[in-house]
């Protein structure tokens, strides 16, 4: 097949996230099958037009504010060089209007909804545009097929106008990481995101502030980047923690794992989020997740099994779950072996295989989903 896949960004963008991490999983996968993929996305300083990633033909033009300009621009003649055979567009913000741009068969790909939680993250104007096309996709996708990554996400839209048989589940994947227990975990939490609000870093530093109180000597290691990173110094030292808070920045892969294996638990404090990949990772690591109750964390986090979930905000519930598994090395054990098995239900080469399959089936059937 050829498959244009349209999305906001690429892996090699310095904002991209764990869709883009989800995009490259795949759709590299699919090209070493014999597929040939083409992104269309956004630029960024310092990128190249045209470039090769993870045999993915990436083509960037514009930015974020105007892309929906830029896909109805660039489609055709890009149709014209390739020749594409269906359209995977990846719905993570706002939508890029395929079933209207082309009559070709399409995948519409879906993390998760944003509804009113788009307002404690992005500016009045700028949310109010995503929470209005929210409430459009039933119509301007009124005859698309859906892929998501969780049952959390497949009611979320079934609740907005979707019909359930057209969505189909595929679940986000796992690396496979090959690796042990070690006998004795460090002396720290761990919070791993990109640092934004909705990401729920002001839940988890304030639970750790209520945490530590009673557990002096205990630390938190803040690992990733985002536009609130730098706001963090004054903040923790108006707390009165900074000397207990370790800021690691961007992490590079081995970085990472070993953050998450010396981990007492994983602290996953997002308001929103599809699935979480970073629970499957740390799982992967024999770290339990302690996370908020909310779409797509409660279907990656088993609660009271792999790990603990509080509800969404709710520091001091929050740092009740991390006293729980700090004081009590049983159960945390018991949840890390229970998270660890888990995680080996995921792989990207299934998600891949699934993905290439329903594509192959949206094109030889056109109407089939």
């Amino acid at each position: 097949m050829k498959i244009l896949v349209l999305n906001y960004r690429d892996r090699k963008h310095p904002a991209a996230g764990g869709a883009e991490r989800h995009l490259h999983a795949i759709f590299s996968r699919l090209v070493q099958k014999g597929h040939q993929v083409v992104l269309l996305t956004t630029t960024f300083p310092g990128a190249q037009e045209r470039e090769i990633v993870d045999g993915i033909q990436v083509v960037r033009h514009g930015g974020d504010l105007l892309f929906q300009w830029t896909v109805i621009k660039e489609f055709k003649k890009l149709d014209k060089e390739f020749e594409f055979d269906v359209i995977f567009e990846d719905l993570n913000k706002l939508p890029l209007f395929t079933p209207h741009l082309t009559k070709k068969p399409h995948l519409i790909q879906m993390h998760h909804l944003w509804k009113k939680s788009i307002f404690a993250e992005a500016s009045f104007p700028v949310a109010f545009g995503v929470w209005l096309f929210e409430r459009l996709i039933p119509l301007i996708y009124r005859k698309s097929p859906f892929v998501v990554v969780s049952p959390s996400t497949k009611k979320e839209l079934a609740s907005i106008g979707i019909a359930e048989e057209r969505i189909s589940l595929v679940y986000n994947g796992a690396d496979g990481r090959d690796v042990l227990p070690i006998p004795e975990k460090g002396n720290y939490f761990l919070w791993l995101s990109r640092v934004h609000r909705y990401k729920g870093i002001w839940t988890a530093l304030k639970a750790f502030r209520r945490f530590v109180e009673k557990n002096p000597g205990v630390r938190l290691k803040v690992a990733g980047d985002g536009p609130l990173l730098k706001k963090l110094p004054q903040v923790l030292k108006k707390w009165g923690i900074s000397h207990l808070v370790d800021l690691e920045g961007f992490v590079v892969k081995e970085k990472k794992q070993e953050l998450l294996q010396n981990a007492i638990a994983l602290l996953q404090t997002s308001e929103k989020e599809g699935w979480g990949l970073t629970v499957i990772e740390a799982a992967e690591c024999f770290t339990t997740t302690i996370a908020s109750r909310v779409p797509g964390l409660m279907d990656s986090v088993k609660d009271g099994k792999t790990g603990i979930l509080f509800e969404n905000r709710d520091d001091c519930a929050c740092a009740r779950a991390m006293e729980l598994l700090f004081k009590d090395t049983e159960l945390r054990k018991k949840l890390e072996l229970a998270a660890k098995k888990y995680s080996q239900e995921f792989s990207w080469d299934k998600a891949a295989f699934e993905t290439e399959h329903l594509l192959e089936k949206i094109v030889n059937s056109p109407g089939s989903l």
